[in-house]
């Protein structure tokens, strides 16, 4: 992996590989800036980073002598690009097309960003990309554990303090997912590179990124980080080196996540801020010890690497080992639990059953339940829209409509906590295969270049990802997403010598350019109109009116299709007493989205006589289950 490290002196490995440094960087910059802003999750990130890959892929595209993609990533970035087209042409059916034009913009960062990966990185920079994404994971998962460490100091959860890191991604399954993918990675430079200092610091990362996927408490991605490990062991020839080192560079971060079990105030519901930094200072000097021994231990790995030549019949006796372990365990596991089918049969009904109530809110226990929390009544809505729709789907964006109205409790979610479900409930058939052509180009070229450095771990990485959101909205965060994305346009990228390359003459670069242009230029317009409506909801916030009303005013001239400018600017009218103005904004934004239940309940409040409980009534007839609704009942005088 000479784009990463080098065996020559210092002087020469001091020296800067462009083509390195640009991956590199793309992998960090996608993934760390992003993520600390509230996972990328607001619409007002998005088009600063579609704008900016934009730019970045114009530029490639211009100055570069040669330029050519493998046949793997141009399927991949067709298959993306027809995504976005289909989602927006949703738009056509949908009954939300703000929803709709708002999922269409967070799709075309992850085209985007594939796209101009397959132009700024070379196939020989591909572990570059790799590890900017560790670097990025690192930066991000680090921050976190400050936040639980130290409440009082970082911004994070003070407010909350003893409950499940989330910070700074804003939810914590998808911080234990990047944390996971991290992990992997880590582990994966520490067994591959000949270089002691990179060797030495990611080992040492691996503290603040077990510590960040411990303090998330999330089984989903401890089960995600399993299955991409298992992924690495099947697929890396130097499995016996990739155990080793997980092995001994983990023991000193499995040490400090132990540590950290034991501090109640850390894994504890409703401690107190002080508890929890007094908890959180001695876990950092525990941290701080376990990441100088995992340091040591990593630049001693790496050093016995280059002085020991591990023969051919101990690594096929290692990987008989496992095999033997394998069948041992899953033997152990009948002899103690019935049969594979009888085990299947509990570990559903662990699956399904409803979430334990622990009494002492000690959130350790929970790593010891499969319980669902819900999600497959969610999975089940998506299912029966698909049904209803199994062409087109309802339309991108529209599963939060489509939810509130067919749910059988008060339970509030927006997204089906699985990506696959939602895409054939929104987008239908053809949404789904469209996906699945772009999600498993990379797994394809991994038979290609299987051998090759980080293959394994960057495919294991990648895996973990595509299991995590199939039972979570991670699909959501951008800023948790790019990070498995980019290490499947690493994949991608490392398989071109091997396959059919494509070549860009001056008529397809035109293309490319145009397409990149009209691409930043919907970001563009797209991004005003989203900072208009944050501006008109901040200002609601703070009670500055006519701030908010010429916000929504121009939101809503940049977004005639959305009724959500029509909704804000009701709503600050309402708040004022000018209760016409209001209904007019109102039925403004019912003409636009006749479904959007807020709409019909902020109609009834600025209504009066009977104009009030038909309003009502109709907003609970899309929202059976609203708690707001049943609140103020009374007042709108209908009867639930």
């Amino acid at each position: 992996m000479t784009t990463l490290v080098s065996r020559l002196p210092l002087r020469q490995a001091l020296r800067i590989d462009p083509a390195a440094a640009v991956a590199a960087a793309l992998g960090t910059l996608l993934v760390a800036p992003v993520a600390a802003v509230n996972g990328g999750y607001s619409p007002t990130s998005w088009g600063w980073v579609t704008l900016g890959l934009a730019w970045a892929g114009i530029l490639a595209l211009v100055l570069r002598a040669d330029v050519s993609i493998g046949l793997l990533e141009a399927i991949a970035i067709l298959a993306l690009a027809a995504l976005v087209l289909w989602s927006l042409v949703s738009v056509a059916w949908s009954d939300d097309a703000g929803a709709s034009v708002l999922s269409t913009e967070r799709l075309l960062v992850y085209a985007t960003a594939i796209a101009v990966a397959a132009l700024l990185v070379r196939a020989q920079a591909s572990t570059a990309l790799v590890g900017g994404v560790w670097a990025g994971a690192t930066l991000i998962c680090s921050y976190g554990v400050l936040t639980r460490m130290y409440p009082d100091r970082f911004l994070g959860n003070a407010e909350i303090a003893g409950s499940r890191l989330a910070q700074p991604v804003g939810y914590w399954n998808s911080l234990g997912l990047l944390a996971a993918v991290g992990l992997l990675v880590a582990a994966g430079l520490v067994s591959v590179t000949r270089s002691r200092l990179i060797g030495a610091a990611a080992a040492a990362s691996l503290v603040p990124l077990a510590l960040a996927l411990y303090f998330t408490f999330s089984r989903g991605a401890s089960i995600a980080l399993a299955a991409g490990a298992v992924a690495v062991l099947v697929l890396d020839p130097r499995r016996l080196r990739f155990l080793v080192t997980t092995l001994v560079a983990g023991a000193a971060p499995a040490a400090a996540v132990l540590k950290g079990a034991h501090l109640p105030a850390l894994t504890t519901l409703g401690a107190s801020a002080s508890q929890t930094a007094s908890a959180g200072s001695t876990l950092m000097h525990v941290a701080l010890v376990a990441g100088i021994v995992a340091a040591l231990a990593g630049a001693l790995l790496v050093e016995a690497d280059r002085r020991i030549e591990v023969a051919r019949a101990v690594r096929v006796a290692t990987a008989v080992f496992l095999v033997v372990a394998v069948l041992a365990g899953a033997g152990a596991a009948s002899a103690r639990y019935g049969s594979p089918v009888s085990i299947a049969k509990r570990a559903w009904h662990s699956f399904t059953a409803r979430p334990p109530k622990h009494s002492a809110a000690d959130l350790n226990r929970r790593l010891f339940t499969l319980s669902n929390n819900g999600r497959v009544v969610l999975w089940r809505v998506a299912w029966r829209d698909f049904q209803a729709h199994p062409l087109n789907g309802s339309g991108a964006g529209s599963y939060y409509g489509v939810w509130v109205q067919g749910r059988s409790d008060g339970t509030q979610v927006r997204n089906a906590h699985s990506l696959y479900l939602e895409t054939l409930a929104e987008l239908g058939a053809p949404g789904l295969f469209l996906l699945g052509l772009a999600l498993l180009a990379p797994l394809a070229a991994v038979a290609r270049v299987r051998k090759a450095p980080l293959v394994p771990v960057a495919t294991g990485a990648y895996l973990a990802f595509l299991i995590h959101t199939g039972f979570d909205w991670d699909w959501q965060l951008p800023g948790v997403a790019l990070a498995p994305l980019l290490l499947g346009a690493a994949l991608l990228a490392a398989a071109r010598p091997e396959g059919r390359r494509l070549h860009a003459g001056t008529v397809s670069r035109a293309a490319a350019v145009t397409v990149l242009v009209v691409a930043a230029g919907f970001a563009v317009f797209a991004l005003v109109g989203n900072r208009a409506l944050a501006s008109t909801q901040r200002a609601t916030t703070a009670q500055r009116w006519a701030a908010a009303e010429s916000n929504a005013r121009r939101a809503s001239s940049l977004q005639p299709w959305s009724a959500e400018p029509s909704r804000v600017l009701g709503e600050a009218k309402l708040q004022q007493g000018r209760l016409r103005q209001a209904r007019a904004s109102f039925r403004t934004g019912l003409a636009k989205n006749p479904h959007d239940w807020r709409l019909w309940l902020d109609l009834a409040l600025a209504s009066q006589g009977k104009a009030r409980p038909a309003a009502a009534r109709r907003a609970l007839a899309l929202n059976p289950h609203s708690v707001e609704i049943a609140r103020i009942s009374t007042f709108l005088r209908i009867r639930l």
